[in-house]
Parts: C-alpha cells; sequence; structure tokens
C-alpha cells in the first residue's frame, strides 16, 4: 500500500465569472522515502492538489467534488476538521511558496515553530523552545539561539525558508509537501535548502513530493514525475522516463524549451506556442490541443491514458492504434539523457 494516494480527485472552485475546475480526475501515489516531482505552467492546479491534501481549501468558494486522498489506507477527505489538525504539522506538513506570506509578521520565529511542537509533541513552553532552536541548529540557521527571538522580518529570504522548513519538519512528518521552497532564493541558496530537504528524507524516511517549476531540481532530486496541465495530468513516470523518452507533446515542449550543456553548437530553444487555457471554457477533449502541432480531429474527444509500460503513462491520441493513417507527423524525439534506455515503439495501451 502505499503511504499517500490520490485517486480521482476533483477539485472547483465558484467565482463571480463561472465555475472552475481546478483539478480534474487526477491520480497518483507517493511511497516512503520517496520523492515525486510535479511540474506544469502557472495556472496547471499544483498548488490546489497540494492545499486540498492539507485539507486548506476554503468551502466555500473551493469544492471537492469528487475523489480519495489516502494516507495508510485511511481517506483525509472524510476526516473531520478536528481530525485534520491533529494530523496537520503530524503526520502531513507543507512548506509554503512565499516564507514572506506565510510567516506571521508580529510573532518571533520561535513562537511559530514551537506552536506546532507544543500542539503535537505535547512539550513544555521551556522545551518546546530547546526544541525550536535544535531544529533552527538542523537546518543550519545561523546563530539559532538569537534568531529563535527574532520576526520574518528581520530575516533574509533563505533564512525565512529555513525557518519554514524547521516548522515542517520539527515534528517529523510522513509526507512533506514542498511548494516551489527554492523560489526567488539565489543559486547557492537553492542548493542548501534541497540538501536539507535531502537530509531529512534520509534521516526521518519520509516522502517528498516538490511542487516546482524548475526541471533542473526535478532532473537532480525525484524519483517520479508528474506533468500537470489545465488541472489534469498529461504524463507520469519515472524521471529517467519523462527526461529521456517524453511521451506527451507538452512535455516534449517543457524540455525543449530549456538550455542543455550537453548541446551540442548554438541549438535554438524552442518555445511553447500559445497560452494556457481559460479555465473557466476549456477546450473538448485534450486541453492542450489548441497549442499541439500533432492536433488531430480526434483529440476533440475525452483522452485516455496510454500505457508504456513499467508505471510510464501518458494521455496522447498519438499512441493511439486509431490515428496511425492520420498523423501526418512522427513524434519528435528528445535528447537522452545520459545512460537513459532506448525509446521504446509508439504503441501503449489504452487505459
Amino acid at each position: 500500500m502505499p503511504l499517500l494516494e490520490v485517486r480521482d480527485l476533483r477539485v472547483g472552485f465558484k467565482t463571480d465569472d463561472g465555475y472552475v475546475n481546478a483539478v480534474n480526475g487526477l491520480s497518483y501515489s507517493v511511497d516512503s522515502g520517496s520523492t515525486l516531482g510535479i511540474v506544469g505552467e502557472s495556472g496547471s492546479g499544483k498548488s490546489v492538489n497540494a492545499l486540498t491534501i492539507m485539507r486548506l481549501i476554503p468551502i466555500p468558494p473551493g469544492r471537492i467534488e469528487a475523489g480519495t486522498i489516502s494516507l495508510r489506507g485511511q481517506n483525509l477527505l472524510q476526516k473531520s476538521e478536528a481530525e485534520m489538525r491533529r494530523i496537520r504539522g503530524k503526520d502531513i506538513a507543507m512548506i509554503f511558496q512565499d516564507p514572506m506570506t506565510s510567516l506571521n509578521p508580529v510573532l518571533t520565529v520561535g513562537d511559530q515553530i514551537s506552536e506546532a511542537i507544543r500542539l503535537h509533541l505535547k512539550l513544555g513552553k521551556k522545551d518546546a523552545l530547546a526544541k525550536t532552536v535544535d531544529m533552527l541548529r538542523v537546518v543550519r540557521m545561523p546563530l539559532p539561539e538569537k534568531r529563535v527571538n527574532e520576526y520574518p522580518h528581520q530575516l533574509s529570504g533563505g533564512m525565512r525558508q529555513r525557518v519554514m522548513i524547521a516548522m515542517a519538519i520539527s515534528c517529523d512528518p510522513d509526507v512533506l509537501i514542498a511548494d516551489e521552497p527554492t523560489t526567488a532564493l539565489d543559486v547557492t541558496i537553492q542548493a542548501q535548502i534541497l540538501d536539507l530537504m535531502n537530509e531529512m528524507q534520509q534521516r526521518l524516511g519520509s516522502a517528498i513530493i516538490l511542487i516546482t517549476h524548475d526541471l533542473g531540481v526535478v532532473a537532480e532530486t525525484c524519483r517520479n514525475v508528474l506533468v500537470m496541465y489545465a488541472g489534469n495530468q498529461v504524463e507520469y513516470g519515472t524521471a529517467e522516463q519523462i527526461f529521456g523518452q517524453p511521451r506527451h507533446p507538452y512535455t516534449m515542449g517543457l524540455l525543449s524549451s530549456l538550455p542543455r550543456l550537453d548541446a551540442k553548437g548554438q541549438s535554438r530553444l524552442v518555445p511553447i506556442e500559445g497560452q494556457p487555457p481559460n479555465m473557466l471554457r476549456l477546450p473538448r477533449g485534450c486541453s492542450f490541443a489548441p497549442r499541439c502541432k500533432y492536433r488531430m480531429p480526434i483529440c476533440d474527444t475525452p483522452t485516455p491514458l496510454y500505457d508504456f509500460g513499467e508505471g510510464h503513462v501518458a494521455r496522447c491520441f498519438l499512441y493511439d492504434e486509431r490515428t496511425e493513417g492520420e498523423r501526418a507527423l512522427k513524434v519528435e524525439s528528445v535528447p537522452q539523457v545520459p545512460n537513459s534506455a532506448p525509446a521504446p515503439p509508439a504503441q501503449a495501451v489504452a487505459r
């Protein structure tokens, strides 16, 4: 049984302009000690998915329409708010996207970290403060005895991110959700933050869900990768499969738009033409079809997942036997990562 399993999750929001389907039938699982990277353009539903797992979606205007979120076999969507308060921070913790707006500006960082420690570990104020200093030391905060009494505005961006990580790992969670943990940080601080998360995972055996726009970070740290577009899963597989044998045109576009150090000569980057769809008026069938150069008439119908074996799936009619005579272009190959296996034939079994 996976540690965390999401099945057919559907989340929407009621707005003045209409109803927005933010997450449409999302399914994946995460095992203990593994890291899942979730990638996609802004507005693809990555953060909504994470907030739904934490049961932090405001209801209303949000609404969880269908699906299950199972932690060790227990459906979190059936838990009461009191039960979720005991789960948040202890079993599942989250590093939020912007530490400056996520931290309370009128409380010291020590008070904010020790609050979760006192709630879940049942420690007294003095012991909780000592534990807080230890956690700041774990995340390599300079002068932790001093920083524990400072306010968020007195810290740099990298220090605030360390505070968020210390808060998230203070109660040894089984699942850690990191929503853009390296945004707005310089490269050296990014590397340190990722090293901290890896060390924490090795120490605790936690599962990590890493939400990011940085495909380089995903390639370096993640075992499995989920590619999202317009609230839906378009491709899923191991990092080797996604980077070495991408199957969905959107995944190919993301990889083709990135510079490569191993590219020979001056190869031009290939942008993804067009804009993401309006979530109020999603296209029929494949949401990526209006931007896809392989678009076919069948793309205007609901697209199933095609299984390429070993857990690698993609949602695209390019691999349907009904389109073999119709499509005029073959799928272009993306340069493979070193030591990757040769790409399998373009045949799959529809789910």
